[in-house]
């Protein structure tokens, strides 16, 4: 993986799951995520999640346990 935050699809593809549960992890706080294109609290909820590599490891971790 590179230095880039990851899509939904490839963060589900390195967890071998579906996407839409890849979403739900994040929309129950479970795995951290940043919209883009948003800014304070006028988020819209049409654009794409991204995820950091580091808080797709730290989730690993955590259901590891």
């Amino acid at each position: 993986m590179s230095d880039r935050p990851l899509t939904v699809k490839e963060a589900a593809e390195y967890l071998r799951v579906n996407p839409g549960l890849v979403r739900k992890y994040i929309s129950k706080g479970l795995l951290k995520a940043y919209k883009l294109g948003t800014s304070g609290k006028h988020k819209d909820s049409t654009s794409p999640w991204r995820i950091w590599k580091a808080d797709l490891i730290d989730f690993i971790n955590q259901r590891g346990q």
